[in-house]
């Protein structure tokens, strides 16, 4: 195989592992133009929503979660556990949000050190 239509292969296959990346985690929807307070975000499974109403889905379900909790300690229905289970395994939506809600913070970061003249500043993520 020549060396040209190898290279060209790889950088398609990095070019598809780093997209399905970003899309298990959330990535901001324009990395260009953007409102650095609150952005789209795009988070698998969900379509976009700014980055406000994304934490605002973690914590709703978190808040559900300790309902559901307290509704299994009072009547000890398994079936409540089951559904906390389920919600709060690796591959729940939970967890798929809160990874969303992280990449997002880290890309903010990465845009922010490099700087660069914008009317409005991107606020440090901690």
């Amino acid at each position: 195989m020549n060396t040209d239509l190898k290279n060209r292969i790889q950088g398609i296959i990095k070019e598809e592992i780093t997209t399905a990346l970003q899309e298990l985690e959330g990535e901001l929807l324009d990395r260009e133009d953007f409102d650095p307070i609150d952005p789209e975000v795009k988070v698998k499974g969900f379509g976009t929503m700014p980055r406000t109403q994304l934490r605002r889905e973690i914590a709703d379900r978190i808040s559900g979660a300790l309902t559901t909790a307290k509704q299994g300690m009072s009547n000890g229905d398994i079936e409540l556990y089951n559904s906390l289970k389920q919600l709060f395994s690796p591959a729940g939506v939970l967890q798929t949000l809160i990874s969303a809600e992280i990449s997002v913070g880290e890309q903010l970061n990465a845009i922010r050190s490099r700087g660069g003249n914008r009317p409005t500043q991107i606020p440090k993520q901690d």
